[in-house]
């Protein structure tokens, strides 16, 4: 045994209800799904400040993917593997393509869908791939012995600089519900590695509906794991006015619009990252338009 440190006492609430009673005995446990966050952090375990846990994988609520006319939606322990196997016929080819990119496959087994979107610290793929679809997010708060239901939309359970808007009281994201009117230009791209090198990467979800010789519809996130995350409405907006093929010069006025948004709004992303982040968005848009020349 290491000095000081004793082993956490494990719960294993078996229904939401369960759940509800032990976070009002235990409000400082830590909640545990798939782990693969929190077993990265640096000294997690041991420790001499080690709390106890709740381990929600026995929840069956949470592990259900169901379909209607307008939306499917996830139990928030699904796993990324589980998704992919489960919903080639229904998801967007922007959210598997996004799975697909979650790591190994063993990485995959274990990522649950309300863990990648609970990260504190950390934006990773899946929530810019959620921001643009766009998915709403069910999340049930704990305090002071009641809990409250709220749909939130994903892109706003962070703000600008990428952070968890979720910061009072205890909460748990239970189930995503994405709409099943899908554009027909999804792509995800990413630069760097989020996972080796945070601060450098860079990831960008694409979505587009195209009508007739326009786009009528145009919806992209720019995150920067560590220190942005980034929506431009106006940009969304000019974008979704524009007639296709889009012609080379306002592809580049559009890139250089953007970086200059982004180095305004943020000014912790490095300009390596801002240059990157205007070529894959240049990159984008020459490839939506060259499919209109085909």
């Amino acid at each position: 045994m290491y000095p000081g440190v004793r082993s956490p006492l494990v719960y294993t609430p078996r229904t939401l209800g369960e759940l509800a009673t032990l976070i009002g005995r235990h409000p400082q446990a830590t909640l545990w799904a798939g782990g693969t966050h929190l077993m990265r952090k640096t000294n997690f375990y041991p420790s001499g400040q080690t709390e106890n846990i709740i381990d929600i994988a026995e929840i069956e609520e949470l592990k259900r993917i169901t379909r209607t006319d307008r939306y499917v939606e996830i139990g928030a322990l699904v796993t990324a593997s589980q998704l992919l196997s489960a919903g080639r016929l229904l998801l967007p080819a922007l959210l598997q393509e996004t799975l697909r990119t979650l790591g190994t496959q063993v990485v995959r087994r274990r990522v649950t869908v309300g863990g990648a979107l609970a990260v504190a610290d950390l934006r990773y793929s899946l929530p810019t791939a959620l921001a643009v679809l766009p998915a709403t997010v069910e999340v049930k708060r704990y305090k002071e012995g009641k809990v409250s239901t709220h749909w939130i939309t994903a892109s706003k359970l962070y703000d600008s600089e990428g952070a968890l808007t979720l910061t009072e009281g205890r909460f748990l994201i239970t189930r995503v519900r994405i709409g099943l009117e899908f554009g027909d230009f999804q792509r995800m791209m990413r630069f760097g590695d989020p996972v080796r090198n945070p601060k450098e990467c860079g990831i960008v979800a694409f979505h587009a509906k195209r009508e007739q010789n326009g786009l009528s519809k145009a919806q992209i996130c720019f995150n920067f794991p560590t220190k942005a995350f980034h929506i431009s409405r106006d940009l969304e907006s000019k974008l979704a006015g524009s007639a296709l093929p889009i012609h080379p010069d306002k592809v580049n006025t559009f890139s250089h619009e953007l970086a200059g948004e982004l180095k305004k709004t943020h000014p912790t992303v490095s300009d390596l990252q801002l240059e990157r982040a205007r070529r894959v968005f240049e990159a984008l848009l020459h490839e939506l338009s060259g499919q209109v020349l085909l």
